[in-house]
């Protein structure tokens, strides 16, 4: 077995320094948790450091499963129990359809009654079975979420939107339709122009909501450098869009995405609507069998169908064809290819797999997209889901615009056999790299853009996998709700305009209870004989809100942002620590501190990250005028892992104290692992 010390580098994130093997061993003059030392100091100044932006208080809801069964099918409407649970957070943006889920997703098949919908497939055939193997259905899921249950979303919650619009499987004209329908008002005289705005304010006007919603984002596709959502950009090139220059192999894909183009496939499955799993390609020999390429459209002429390996022939016109004849028709805009039933055209034998080859496109990239979202909408700000590649900053450089980049940071501890303890301390060295991260890129972009473009952390939070093996469950905890507000802070201090936490809703629990009306009762992890045990594989995210309806409870994340979501539209001030004791794995020190004041408001929130000592410090605004009352909120739990259930809705709670205390300097004892919001009024 590899030494300790070996295997807790394996945690820490690029940049993180390893001090200590141990617990409770700290460099000379920094004390250890729990260590005797000089009394710990947080400093509150009054120097500005600009507006805390209320945009950086979001969470990504994700449109297939009923969004993750916040929905009540049954009355068509989000429950009422889940949306007050969403106020009560403080939740102020919402991104929708998500992020894998929104590169295969087709909004307009999710609009109108919901009889006349057609399905979704939530994750595309590169992620399908893939980055959930075997834990949810995957296929055609039901549109019950659509564009239209969002906006209602957002107007019971207060909230602005993020969308992400299709650029995997989907087009720069049906992107910028999206938006209008989202955004563009219904205009005095009826218009048939499908390119004015207007047009698609009148159908959602005409699907019951005359109404626009406040969208300020747009995402143009979902980490467009991951190759499994390339989509159609996982061809071979045949072509690069217009404007493109010369782009070496490596290069390709990014080009690709920022000017367009076309790419072929050989010998690729054929699916159903919205069903690319494999076996969707295998024929059931009945009469009159339709399939669809992945990625229409299709340049006319150029596909070629097999049946069993064996080449079928395309005709204009099945009812043409003769008896028993191996053909099938073929729409190059859709991708459609249909089948006969033995009268004209034959039927493809049951179980034979169905496969073509064809040139994709021509696709639209980034540019394009932006130029279609931009004519439909001026106001909203379009981002680059590219934007951490070099490649892209290059190619876009001074000439092609974009408003923002999406970023995406996740805490992806790799040792997981560790000790929960040494699991936990690595954890917390992940916001100060990711800060540093934030900031390479940000000079990156300033060489190349030549202007400060903003970051948009559209995602963050700790990879579902892998979890500790000492607690699966981990994904929920106290300890995942510190690291959020570790990060929320680090975002607050980058001065961020935009951030979301993924993931707003799930349902991680197994519903084994035969007693349980609706879905299931949610429970500790087999702590209990006859209570369902927790699945990993159901925490699709680290949900804030823990469902299925009509049951929520509010997680240990939820409750942490809450009370950091009260600094949203105040004065960042200044603020120091001396003499707090540090964290033995990672270095950082176990206090962290961010502080706001608003109008006749300091408030200090302080996060002990240390699993398993008490910090004890000297909170000193000397030099700020605040009120004689003085309220306290802990966020806390009887471990750094625990987490609510239905059960134990309250396992891990808020305290509130609520003293007269004179300004100057407060002494304050901060639990282990818990998060303190002081708030002087």
């Amino acid at each position: 077995m590899k030494p300790l010390g070996a295997r807790l580098r394996r945690l820490l994130p690029p940049g993180a320094v390893l001090l200590a093997a141990l617990p409770l061993v700290a460099p000379t003059g920094a004390p250890a948790p729990g260590a005797a030392a000089s009394t710990a100091t947080i400093t509150v100044a009054p120097t500005s450091g600009g507006w805390i932006s209320r945009g950086l208080f979001g969470a990504n809801l994700l449109w297939p499963y009923a969004a993750g069964g916040s929905f009540d099918p049954r009355t068509d409407a989000f429950y009422p129990g889940f949306v007050s649970l969403v106020r009560r957070s403080g939740v102020s943006v919402l991104r929708y359809p998500g992020g894998t889920t929104a590169d295969s997703f087709d909004w307009q098949r999710a609009i109108g009654p919901m009889g006349r919908r057609l399905p979704n497939e939530p994750y595309g055939v590169q992620n399908a079975g893939q980055l959930l193997r075997g834990t949810v259905r995957d296929g055609p899921v039901p549109s019950v979420v659509g564009p239209d249950e969002f906006a209602g979303l957002l107007r019971a919650t207060g909230a602005a939107g993020t969308l992400v619009v299709n650029s995997a499987t989907g087009t720069a004209a049906q992107a910028a339709a999206f938006v209008a329908y989202m955004t563009a008002r219904v205009p005095r005289r009826h218009t048939t122009d499908s390119a004015s705005p207007g047009y698609w304010a009148q159908l959602r006007a005409a699907n019951g909501d005359p109404r626009p919603s406040r969208i300020d984002y747009v995402e143009v596709g979902n980490e467009q450098y991951v190759s499994a959502e390339y989509g159609w950009r996982s061809g071979a090139l045949v072509r690069l869009g217009p404007g493109a220059p010369h782009c070496a192999p490596a290069e390709v894909p990014t080009c690709l995405y920022v000017f367009g183009g076309t790419t072929r496939f050989v010998g690729q499955s054929v699916g159903r609507l919205a069903d690319q799993l494999p076996l969707a390609s295998l024929s059931t020999g009945r009469a009159d069998q339709v399939r669809y390429v992945y990625y229409p459209p299709v340049v006319p002429g150029s596909e070629s169908v097999t049946v069993n390996g064996l080449p079928w022939r395309r005709v204009a016109r099945l009812g043409d064809a003769p008896r028993g004849a191996r053909v099938y028709s073929f729409d190059a805009t859709t991708g459609r290819i249909a089948f006969g039933g033995g009268r004209h055209g034959a039927a493809p034998p049951p179980g034979a797999p169905i496969a073509a080859s064809y040139e994709s496109g021509p696709h639209a990239g980034f540019v394009e997209f932006y130029a279609a979202i931009k004519k439909m909408d001026p106001k909203v700000s379009v981002c680059a889901t590219e934007g951490g590649s070099t490649t892209f900053l290059e190619l876009m450089g001074r000439r092609h615009p974009y408003d923002c980049i999406e970023v995406h940071q996740y805490a992806v501890p790799t040792e997981t056999s560790l000790p929960l303890t040494a699991y936990e301390e690595a954890l917390m060295a992940y916001p100060a790299a990711e800060a540093a991260q934030l900031a390479r890129i940000r000079a990156t972009v300033l060489r190349d853009a030549g202007r400060a473009v903003p970051l948009v952390m559209t995602e963050y939070g700790q990879t579902v996998r892998p979890m500790p093996k000492a607690d699966p469950g981990f994904i929920l905890s106290l300890d995942e709700s510190l690291l959020v507000a570790d990060q929320l802070r680090a975002w607050i201090e980058a001065r961020l305009p935009l951030a979301e936490k993924y993931l707003l809703t799930s349902s991680p629990f197994l519903a084994t209870d035969p007693s349980a009306a609706r879905g299931p009762v949610l429970a500790r992890a087999g702590k209990v004989e006859g209570v369902p045990e927790f699945d990993p594989g159901l925490a699709i995210g680290s949900a804030m809100i823990a469902g299925p309806g009509p049951r929520f409870v509010r997680e240990p994340g939820a409750l942490a942002f809450g009370l950091m979501a009260r600094l949203a539209g105040e004065r960042l001030l200044g603020s120091a620590t001396r003499n707090v004791p540090v964290l033995p794995l990672s270095g950082a020190p176990a206090l962290q501190v961010v502080a706001g004041a608003g109008r006749h408001v300091v408030r200090v929130a302080v996060i002990n990250d240390s699993p398993v000592a008490g910090v004890r410090a000297a909170v000193d605004l000397r030099g700020l005028a605040t009120g004689r009352r003085l309220s306290v909120e802990v966020l806390d739990g009887p471990s750094a892992s625990a987490y609510n259930t239905a059960l134990s809705p309250d396992a891990v709670g808020l305290r509130t104290r609520r003293l007269s205390a004179p300004s100057g300097v407060l002494k304050w004892t901060f639990p282990a692992h818990s998060l303190t919001l002081l708030t002087w009024s």
